[in-house]
């Protein structure tokens, strides 16, 4: 479906015209994917040597069709089996990320529950770095990005929403104890924390409850020393960081 055969002819700016790094310096590209190959994808322990490229997470089912990664919600037998950690929302965790990195990738929430707070144990659709390290998810109240166990909101956009059935392409940053995380017309959200210095560093996606969920043209750079030259203007111009404390941090 897309244009990753042609990244090996073609420099970092051309490859990522719609988004360019804000922060880091990309070197090399260390993993791609462009589904064009049909496949059914199995979950496998997080620690296995077996564990791919794709781990499935909480018995949702993801298969590769049509060109684009599809993904929906467990079975209801596997609902009916399990107490908690249901699967009721499509959940994938992308593993080939060093732990310094610049990830591209497109997603597409296709259908789902809207999530209304309070009225279903559901989560928000997200994406996560780390389980439970850096995450933006989407709420009634628009995007936030999080820190210290999802606990800590260091950026807000009120009036982000993510449409079903709209590609978003989307571009993560993440070094030691910083994330950057643009989206394609979108807003850009970064955060600095003590929280975000883990070894954790996986990517997980979200969608809604009951729903489906596509992914594509998903590439991973590793990072050369130092950062943009435009960074620290950029970091400046930003509106400062104002923390909010959103629940209990767990001890």
């Amino acid at each position: 479906m897309m244009r990753l055969a042609l990244f090996a002819l073609l420099p970092f700016a051309a490859m990522a015209a719609d988004l360019k790094p804000q922060m880091l310096i990309p070197d090399k590209v260390v993993f791609e994917d462009d589904f064009s190959q049909p496949r059914e994808l199995k979950a496998v322990a997080a620690k296995s040597p077996q564990v791919g490229a794709w781990n499935p997470n909480q018995g949702t089912r993801w298969k590769v069709a049509d060109g684009v990664l599809k993904g929906e919600a467990s079975s209801p037998e596997y609902q009916a089996a399990h107490d908690t950690h249901k699967g009721v929302h499509p959940r994938i965790v992308l593993t080939k990320t060093p732990a310094d990195y610049i990830l591209k990738f497109s997603m597409r929430l296709v259908d789902g529950k809207p999530f209304v707070a309070g009225e279903r144990k559901s989560i928000p659709p997200f994406v996560e770095i780390g389980h439970h390290v850096a995450r933006v998810t989407w709420g009634e109240n628009g995007a936030m990005l999080l820190a210290d166990g999802d606990s800590l909101q260091l950026d807000v956009a009120k009036d982000f929403r993510l449409e079903a059935g709209k590609w978003v392409v989307v571009m993560v940053e993440r070094r030691a104890d910083e994330v950057l995380v643009q989206f394609q017309d979108g807003p850009t959200f970064y955060g600095k924390h003590p929280s975000y210095k883990s070894e954790l560093h996986a990517v997980m996606l979200g969608g809604l409850e009951a729903g489906h969920m596509e992914v594509d043209d998903v590439t991973v750079w590793s990072i050369k020393p130092g950062e943009q030259p435009s960074w620290a203007a950029t970091l400046k111009a930003r509106p400062a960081a104002k923390e909010v404390r959103i629940k209990e941090a767990k001890k």
